[in-house]
This record gives structure tokens, sequence and C-alpha cells, in this order.
């Protein structure tokens, strides 16, 4: 008894020590100094506690009430000694790899254990597996020694006129539209007052803050004092009320540029991605951003209109972004919400607020239109235009709204609901997809809700719905036909040629002899059979016109019955598109007689000398494009169709291949492409090739234009050889991609839809 009494003493004893121990050798950091956190504004890093067993992080996230978070297996720290990564051990108040669902309040806190860092690291970095995964950097392992408080580090708004005046952040402070970094703080003594020197390797300027009280300081620069909120409703706004007026086109550009709070060069993302609809080509554009090493990125966007353009990164944030040409856009991303500065912010912050009161929901509508009629669909969809008119005036009248802003959301309301209403076949069908039950027949009176003053007003092209609306005007169901069919007309055609004044040669002349007395067929043999090839190819773009044209003009024809609409710009802008369009996004510029004949119909001159520019801009590009190099076009292997995929492999042994099955007329292909056009280049030093295979419907002129442009290995294949793949691969649309690793096996036979994140990750994996 008294020994096993002594031992439990002792036991004791020991225990107590190694708590006294573990509790001495433990450290604590309240509100640790983060660096980029790319879920800023959802996730906080509350305390770090470090000890010679563990390093525990807690955290408390915001997330709406019944979506799922997780935290997985390969979670991990890192610290800034050496390159070696802590796996988590465990976790407290949320469970480790499985979905677990926010509660209604929308905010839980946890606990990550890790296994202990370097104990001479003074900052960790947290994050998980993969390029897009959450990612903390530069986590302070002690309490921070800045002179300046914790409260300064935001962004502070002018009193007087709510404008973003400066941001303080960790290594940077954003001021005029600038980043600077700092050169050196010193707190006066006896003084409230701090004086930080700030320096962009230009120039140098001093700032003075003072009067830190109640989410208010007081800034000195350049000689001027300025009263700063944090809270930019707490301060007078000065609404703008110039409007937009015609003329609405000017080709010129915006600048566009910012911040990524506490970006670090850690980071994988590089760039940033800017898509603009080119409302005259119908086609989306693609420009990638360059990120400097401290988060800074500019760039001049070429426009023609006032404009919404989508901003997408890796990097929390992704907005909409308002520009105009001649204007320029400051933004601070990757905060907890995106600040606007330059002459375009208050616009941005305005129609980022009224975007949060749009009503219409497509889950919600699949739901009630199960077994609506069109009309009854078409009163509930004005129904909910009419409420948000209703709400967007009322804001207008509280004299807080901006003018333009309250004209693009109008019409983004008007021409955004138009498209919904003329979509109701296609939402009616996917709706009862599982019975496939058919929409009735639209109604004589569906499309009289059109307001002809809006759809066919040159203001419109400020609405980023304008553009779908065109779209959806082009295949309006019940007026467009669904099969068009031409008969050729080849004495039209010709007197067509002589009208535009294109001269006739010996060969136009020996074909005018073969036409018939009706116009519509020809009177040939075999000795002239040679005459009708060479002159189709050789007013093959003015025959493509000339169909467009007739197809376009019978189509214009019926809307004029149906709606009495007269010419404006919708139909210039239908005309200019199915004229720009090709120009664009298959480099096939029209020769100047041709391209005469093909704006001939357009009444807008802007459009039509808009068109010119592109024209010669894309004759520019052909040159160029054939002096880069990086693409090969190759012979297509002579074997047997089922040898072809084998014979390609071999020519890449010890490869990773990605095969990209497209057409030079498949607009997803060319966006997929264009997509991943930062990957080559960031892989090109890899042991990656990139293969292209397309088939006979890429017409050859066009095929051998765009190739240049596509960095790879490409295979232009007889249409059999093409089905045999497609057989193969089950190939049922374009773009479809296939992964074939290093041994030549097939490990993907369809990726689908993926970004250029996971593309990367997929080929490292199989490096």
């Amino acid at each position: 008894m008294k020994n096993s009494s002594l031992l439990k003493k002792t036991a004791l004893a020991f225990f107590l020590s190694l708590i006294t121990i573990t509790v001495s050798a433990q450290k604590t950091i309240n509100s640790p100094s983060v660096g980029f956190n790319s879920n800023g504004s959802t996730l906080k890093i509350t305390k770090i506690v470090t000890s010679d067993t563990a390093t525990v992080l807690w955290f408390t996230i915001t997330y709406p009430a019944g979506q799922w978070i997780r935290i997985p297996k390969d979670t991990y720290l890192q610290d800034n000694v050496g390159s070696a990564k802590y796996y988590i051990k465990k976790t407290i108040g949320i469970p480790l790899a499985l979905q677990y669902f926010m509660p209604k309040e929308g905010v839980v806190s946890y606990q990550l254990i890790f296994p202990k860092v370097n104990a001479k690291a003074t900052s960790i970095d947290y994050g998980e597996e993969g390029d897009n995964a959450w990612k903390i950097y530069d986590i302070a392992l002690a309490e921070s020694k800045s002179l300046l408080p914790n409260a300064i580090y935001t962004s502070w708004y002018n009193k007087n006129n709510s404008n973003l005046e400066v941001a303080f952040f960790n290594k940077e402070i954003v001021y005029n539209n600038k980043i600077w970094s700092y050169k050196n703080i010193v707190k006066k003594t006896n003084s409230a007052n701090t004086t930080i020197s700030i320096t962009n390797g230009k120039e140098t300027k001093q700032l003075s803050i003072s009067g830190l009280k109640n989410n208010t300081i007081n800034l000195t620069i350049d000689n001027k004092t300025v009263q700063l909120s944090k809270n930019q409703t707490d301060c007078k706004r000065i609404i703008q009320k110039e409007t937009y007026k015609l003329p609405i086109f000017k080709n010129d550009s915006a600048i566009f540029s910012g911040y990524i709070k506490n970006y670090s060069p850690k980071l994988a993302t590089k760039t940033l991605m800017l898509y603009i609809d080119n409302i005259i080509s119908g086609e989306q554009e693609n420009q990638i951003i360059e990120i400097q090493k401290n988060g800074y990125f500019s760039t001049k966007v070429g426009i023609y209109h006032p404009e919404r353009v989508f901003l997408r990164s890796d990097i929390g944030n992704e907005n909409d972004i308002y520009l105009e040409p001649g204007k320029d856009l400051f933004v601070i991303i990757g905060d907890e919400k995106t600040r606007y500065a330059g002459e375009l912010a208050q616009l941005n912050e305005d129609l980022s607020l009224l975007n949060k009161t749009d009503l219409f929901n497509y889950e919600d509508l699949q739901k009630r239109i199960v077994d609506m009629k069109p009309n009854d669909y078409k009163t509930y969809l004005l129904d909910l235009q009419n409420t948000e008119l209703y709400k967007l005036d009322s804001v207008r009248q509280l004299g807080t709204l901006s003018e333009k802003a309250y004209q693009i959301k109008r019409l983004d309301i008007i021409c955004g609901y138009a498209s919904h209403i003329i979509e109701y076949n296609w939402n009616y069908e996917s709706a009862n997809k599982d019975t496939k039950k058919k929409a009735e027949k639209y109604p004589d009176d569906y499309y009289n809700f059109f307001d002809q003053k809006i759809i066919n007003d040159e203001l419109s092209v400020i609405s980023g719905a304008y553009n779908t609306f065109i779209n959806r005007f082009k295949f309006l169901p019940g007026i467009n036909p669904e099969r068009y069919s031409y008969t050729y007309n080849y004495a039209a055609m010709f007197n067509t040629l002589k009208d535009n004044n294109i001269t006739l040669t010996e060969l136009d002349k020996s074909f005018e002899k073969l036409i018939s007395s009706d116009g519509l067929s020809l009177k040939i043999d075999s000795t002239e059979k040679p005459i009708q090839d060479a002159w189709l190819k050789e007013h093959d773009d003015f025959i493509k016109i000339f169909n467009t044209k007739n197809a376009s003009n019978y189509y214009l024809k019926l809307i004029d019955s149906a709606f009495n609409i007269n010419k404006g710009i919708l139909v210039d802008m239908m005309n200019a598109q199915d004229i720009s369009g090709p120009i664009v996004t298959q480099l096939s510029p029209i020769n100047g007689n041709n391209l005469l004949y093909a704006l001939s119909d357009i009444n807008n001159q802007f459009l039509k000398d808009y068109i010119k520019l592109q024209n010669n801009e894309t004759q520019k590009q052909l040159i160029a494009n054939k002096k880069n190099g990086g693409y090969f076009i190759n012979q297509t292997p002579k074997v047997e169709a089922d040898k072809i995929l084998d014979n390609i492999i071999s020519k890449h042994a010890g490869k990773v291949i990605l095969v990209d099955f497209w057409a030079t007329w498949c607009g997803p292909c060319l966006n997929g492409i264009a997509e991943i056009r930062p990957l080559k280049e960031e892989m090109k030093d890899s042991n990656v090739v990139f293969v292209y295979i397309t088939d006979e419907s890429s017409p050859l002129a066009t095929y051998q234009n765009l190739v240049p442009t596509i960095k790879g290995q490409h295979y232009r294949l007889k249409n059999d050889e093409w089905r045999y793949l497609a057989d193969k691969f089950k190939i049922t649309g374009i773009p479809h991609q296939v992964l074939i690793n290093k041994e030549g096996k097939v490990v993907n036979p369809a990726l689908g839809f993926l970004d250029k994140g996971q593309i990367k990750k997929l080929l490292e994996k199989h490096l």
C-alpha cells in the first residue's frame, strides 16, 4: 500500500511537471498578422498556440447557412525556415475530410492541430494541395511590433466625397491609384501623430496620421489634411448626375488597374483574365493581365462603348467590372469586398449594390415552368421585371444613385427579361427533360411585350444584357425557320457582282455564258466543269456573303411582318455580327470589293468603320502569326484509320499528351484554346505535348489562318478518319479532350470542361 501510494505520488509529481513544462513552452499569438488570404472575406485566424508538441490554429469562418465546407486531409503548414510540409493531425469543432454543413447562424469556430513547426520559424503558410485551394501566406508567429495600430490596416474614405483616399496593408499602401511600400515609420514622442515615409521606386512621400477615433483618422499629405473614415457610408456622397448620350461609340481604350491585397509571389496565380463581350463580332474576347510581384496589375482594355466586362481569377473575388472608353478604374481585390477608385469608382459601387436586387432565379424558374403555358410564363417574368423596375425607381428617388448606374441597370432589366421570355421553349423542355414534353407553339401575340424604342436604340449597347438579346432575337422561336432551304440564283449572284463594281475577268465572262435562262442552273458538260469549279473557288468569299445576305434578308422580312420593326441598331448589329464574327474568330479577312459589298446593308457608320479596322488588323495578324512559330502542321499519317492515334502517340513517346478535338467554326473550342494559352507558356519546359485534331469541316484556308495562333502539334484528318476517332472516344460534341500518359495509355478519354488550373494539375500528376 505504501509503495503503491508512493508510486502514485511520484507519478502525479511527474505528470504535474510535464504540465508545467508544456505550459511554459506554449506561446499564444492573438489575432496574428496575416499576409495573403485567399478567403479573406470568410476565413479568419483568431489565434495560434505553439508548443513543443503541436501547432494549433484557431479559425472562425463565416459562410452561408446550409452550404458545406471541408478540411481536406492534405491541409498543411509550411514554415519560413525549410521546405517541409507539416500535415494536419486532428481537428476540433469540425470533422476532418468530411463535408460540414454550416448552421443557420452561418458562423463556426474550430481548431486545426498540426505537428510542431521549426522553433526558429518566424512565420508560417497555411494551405491545401492544389492551385485553387485555400491558401494563407505569411502568418506571423509573434505579436506585431508595428508602430501603426492594427485599426489602421484597412481602406479609408474621404469624409467629404466618399472617394477611396488611401489603404494600408501589411507590406504596401495604396494611394493615388499607385502601390507604395513603407520606407520609415516614426511615432512622435508625446504626440498622437505618426509620420510614414512611403516610396514607389520613383518618388517618395510623407504621410502624417493623427486623431484615430471612432473609425476616423486625419491624414496629412502634400500639406493638405483630410478627414477619413473606414466606413464609406459615414461619408458625404456627391452623386454623379451625368448620363450617357449619343454618340455612344468611340474607338478607344480604358485603363484597368488594381492591387491584390497582401499578394505573395509564392502564389501559383500570376495572371488575371478579363472576358470582354465584343457586341459587333458577337464573340467573347479574352485579355490576360500579368500580376507584378507586389500585387499590382494594369492593362489597357480596347473597348468602343461603355460596357460590363468580367474579371476572373483564382484569388477570391470574381467581379463584373464596368469600363468606359477613355476612363480609368482601379480596384482592390482579395479584401472582404472589392474596393473601387478612379473615375469609374462610383458607377461600379452602385452597380455592385444594384446587382444584389435581382429577382430572376433560374432554379426557381425551372420548378415553376413545368406546367406553364407560353403566356403564363411571359406574364410571370413581366411581373418580376416590373417589380425590379419599381425597386430601381424607388432607389433612384432616394437621391443616392448615379444616373449612369440607373440607365445601365434599367436596360439590364428590360433586355435581360426580354431574353428570358424568348427562351420559353428551351427552358420548358429543359425542365421537362425527364418526360420529354414539348413546348407549345408561341401564340401570335407572344412578342407584343417588345419595347421597340429600347431594343432599337443605340444607347442600349451600354447594357451587358443587350448582346444576349441580339443573339436571342436572331433566332426567335416561331419566327426564325428551323430549316432554311436556299436555291442558288446564279443570275442574281452575277448581277450583284456587276452592281458592286467588281471587275469582271475572262473567267467571269466564260462563266456567265453557262448560266441558264432562268438563272437558277448552269448549262455545263464535262468540258465546262473546270470553269464552274474555278469560278466558285475564285468568288468563294463573295458567294458566302451573298448567301448570308439572302438568308438574313429573308429572316428580316419575317421580323418586319411580325413586328413592323424599322431597321436600326438592332438590325445593324445582327448584320455586323454575321460579317465580323468570321473575320475575328476564324481569322478570315475579306478583300476590299467584297468587304464593301458585305457592309452595304449596315447603316451605322461606326460599325462599318470598325469592321474595316478589324479586317485590316486580321490581315496584319495573319502575317505576324506565321513568323511567331511554336506550331507544327503535320501530315496525316498514311496508315489505316484505327492506327492513326497510335502513330501520333508514337511521335511523342515518353511525353504526356493532351489531345484536343476541335474545329475552326467551334466558338467554345476557340475559347477553350485561348483559356489555356498561358498554361502552355508556363509548361513550355515540361514533358507535355498539346495535340490538336480537326477534320475537313474546318475549311482549309481558315484552318491555315488559325493554326499559327495555336501552339502545338496539328493534324487535319479526312472525315472517315475523324469518324473513327469520334467513335473510339464517344465524341458527341466538341470541344473534346483526351489525356494520354507517358506510357502512351489513354488515362482519361473525356476530360469534360476543366479550367486552366485543373488541366495543369492533371498534366503535372502524370509527369
